[in-house]
């Protein structure tokens, strides 16, 4: 009865603002909407950073070895992690020498992140965070453009080959896309529905043995994916740096454990494979906070977001005249074309080594800036559409 009495007041007393709170209840409704809307229109408008400036998709290989790219999450290169901000040696780099890669010191991403970055190395194109509205880091039509179908995987079976996708966890796939790929370690039946990526996590030493049992009588490419050494998480409540820093160079330990292993064992088991060590981004090192990694001007933290492995072991692959240019992740797989098919007109249309990142600094509404340019400079220039 007491509470009749108080809703019956309460209405008398409200009913002249019902019109407001009604107002009110339509702008939170909208808003909503309105990101949704443009979520849709990213997700369906032409995707021309897909598309080949040339032909090459329809270059033919005069060699076809087995492809195995290895990627080790935010590995930086051999200068980074030398320098101030890491100042950390480590004999891995040496121990690729030893073993007939070729190490590419300065090499560096062009994007600050996983997703972004695979974008573009898979498409052979800048993407600009896919020219998006409002542009992320969780760019549209990334996944799809990794884990599905991509100019990379159709070129590699356009040439005959079978192709796999390891990973460690279900992070690429977990938008379920239709897959271009032959193989894939974890199935899109597995993959929940609703996650942050990292519910599934698999043994990626394991998986690979487990995919060289599979007898296929045609060349092989492989992507084989580990989420070492990752990059600093900003949640270390003292000494953040320092502390993260540390917990980061131990990981670069532990990954170089499992490289050697997975290197090893790919070299006995096809001693003539081409194998690529390739980082999709730096490990972050010397950010304060996530802010930072986007306001910064510092060269040289700059610099640490994007500095990253790269090391090819090319087998008999002729590379001379072909990656003298080579500085970045977008021109990889251009640059390892060409020399297979032993054409260098393909590389009259390599990208820009430039390296872009979000600039979200004070408004609602982030843009694109170039943060290094094609001479490897650290530069602070907003993208104009």
């Amino acid at each position: 009865m007491i509470a009749l009495v108080v809703a019956v007041l309460l209405s008398i007393k409200l009913s002249d603002r019902y019109k407001k709170l009604l107002s009110l209840i339509l702008v939170v409704s909208i808003l909503p909407l309105a990101k949704l809307g443009y979520k849709i229109y990213d997700q369906v408008r032409e995707k021309s950073w897909l598309q080949q400036p040339d032909n090459i998709e329809e270059i033919v290989f005069k060699q076809t070895p087995n492809v195995y790219m290895i990627q080790p999450d935010g590995y930086v290169n051999k200068s980074m992690m030398e320098g101030g901000l890491y100042n950390y040696e480590t004999e891995f780099y040496d121990w690729l020498e030893t073993n007939d890669f070729t190490l590419y010191n300065t090499f560096r991403s062009n994007y600050p992140a996983s997703l972004n970055s695979n974008a573009s190395l898979f498409a052979m194109r800048h993407h600009y965070f896919g020219s998006s509205l409002l542009p992320d880091l969780e760019m549209p039509y990334a996944r799809e453009s990794i884990s599905g179908d991509n100019p990379v995987v159709r070129i590699f079976k356009n040439n005959g080959y079978f192709t796999f996708f390891i990973a460690e966890d279900e992070y690429f796939q977990q938008n379920r896309c239709e897959q271009l790929y032959d193989y894939t370690n974890t199935n899109l039946d597995e993959i929940p529905y609703f996650g942050l990526g990292g519910d599934l996590k698999r043994d990626v030493l394991a998986d690979v043995k487990e995919a060289f049992t599979i007898k296929v009588d045609k060349p092989k490419f492989f992507f084989i994916e580990k989420c070492l050494p990752h990059h600093v998480h900003f949640d270390a409540a003292k000494d953040r740096i320092e502390t993260e820093r540390l917990d980061y160079l131990s990981k670069i330990e532990e990954v170089n454990i499992w490289l050697k292993e997975t290197i090893n064992f790919i070299s006995k088991k096809d001693p003539n494979g081409i194998i690529l060590v390739l980082a999709d981004h730096g490990g972050w090192v010397g950010m304060e906070n996530y802010r930072e990694m986007f306001s910064t001007r510092d060269a040289t933290k700059i610099h640490s977001i994007y500095a990253a492995l790269f090391a090819v072991k090319w087998n008999g692959i002729e590379n001379t005249g072909y990656d003298e240019d080579l500085k970045s992740n977008v021109n990889v797989f251009r640059v390892l074309f060409s020399a297979m098919s032993k054409n260098n007109v393909y590389l009259k249309h390599l990208e820009s080594n430039d390296s872009y990142n979000l600039n979200n600094e004070g408004s609602f509404f982030k843009s694109v800036r170039k943060v290094i340019d094609d001479n490897g400079n650290a530069v602070y220039e907003n993208l104009k559409n």
